[in-house]
């Protein structure tokens, strides 16, 4: 199948090519070449945005979190809880600007972003409970950060967008509020492993390859009867209703598109007020490339949700009174 990949992500693909050294197996080595590759996409803070750097106690140590925020609010701001991608081993605070920054200038909103700790040293379920830690440390000191408490969203990039859709279904077992959206980009809903195309004969395509997703997957769930559990894939939940209304975000060449439709599928078909976005053009999270009208775009979509989330707009006061008039409607004539 031809790949009508977007120019920009093109150009992004050929300059990491152009400076690649080969892959190491190094691990921490492998995380440096990482971040090296996420500071081509770095989108520092416009003056609009104060960041501060904060600490939270957690099981057995503590983790750091950054705070985006429009400098002097006259009233508390919404949150957004933002967990980076990097298949749970890749990733720090430095790795995100891109999705981090935009959003708290366009909501406008608080971006909480959060440096889980990462697998192979910390599998599940370390990073989920570090997030679901933070969470609760965000709502108990909503007040000194000039948030407020009532109007927060929880989202997430690929590995991250995964950690999000987790913690819904945490709170929700666990009795607790659910946010007001969950922004789910790029994330995988399925860790049981994927059969692999590449191994099948197939040629290799740019970006997340099914062998590197099922290699970042083994990392996170050593266990392989451990990826069936909803709270590291929550597609195979067996109810995912009472869930937060969510946005879907994927690519058209995401080996975790399928999956990530599906998931938005199972939403509907439980309830939950779910919308989705497929980009046309790109890879697995190529709409950080900065500077581009994809990335200005999703963006925009991204803040659009949160906004209409946080003014309780997102699904609307007259949305049941329509449904009802239109299930009341007589049947259109059919032709003779």
């Amino acid at each position: 199948m031809l790949m009508r990949i977007d120019p920009p992500v093109v150009r992004l693909l050929q300059r990491v090519a152009a400076g690649a050294q080969p892959e190491s197996r190094d691990l921490a080595l492998r995380r440096a070449q990482s971040a090296a590759t996420m500071r081509l996409a770095a989108f520092p803070p416009g003056p609009d945005i104060e960041v501060t750097e904060h600490t939270v106690p957690v099981a057995d140590g503590t983790i750091a979190v950054r705070v985006w925020r429009p400098r002097n609010p006259q009233t508390p701001v919404p949150a957004y809880f933002f967990l980076h991608g990097g298949g749970w081993v890749l990733g720090n605070l430095d790795t995100a600007e891109a999705e981090c920054g935009p959003v708290a200038s366009l909501v406008p909103c608080a971006v909480v972003h959060v440096d889980y700790r990462l697998a192979p040293e910390h599998p599940f379920p370390t990073p989920l409970d570090d997030c679901l830690t933070a969470y609760a440390w965000l709502l108990e000191h909503a007040d000194e950060l000039g948030i407020d408490p009532d109007l927060v969203a929880i989202g997430g990039a690929s590995a991250g967008g995964n950690l999000a859709a987790a913690m819904c279904l945490a709170l929700r077992e666990r009795g607790l509020p659910q946010p007001g959206l969950q922004v789910l980009d790029a994330a995988p809903f399925d860790l049981t492993p994927m059969p692999d195309p590449v191994a099948a004969g197939e040629p290799a395509r740019p970006g997340l390859s099914v062998a590197e997703f099922n290699m970042f997957a083994r990392h996170y769930v050593p266990e392989a009867e451990a990826a069936v559990n909803p709270l590291v894939s929550p597609l195979r939940a067996a109810d995912l209703s009472g869930l937060a209304p969510a946005l879907v975000v994927v690519a058209e060449y995401d080996p975790l598109r399928e999956q990530a439709e599906d998931y938005l599928a199972a939403l509907r078909a439980a309830d939950v007020p779910a919308a989705g976005i497929r980009v046309l053009g790109h890879i697995h999270g190529g709409w950080v490339v900065p500077a581009t009208v994809t990335h200005t775009l999703v963006n925009e979509m991204r803040a659009a949700a949160l906004r209409h989330a946080f003014a309780g707009t997102l699904v609307g006061p007259l949305t049941p009174r329509l449904i009802e008039r239109f299930a009341a409607a007589e049947p259109a004539p059919q032709p003779a």
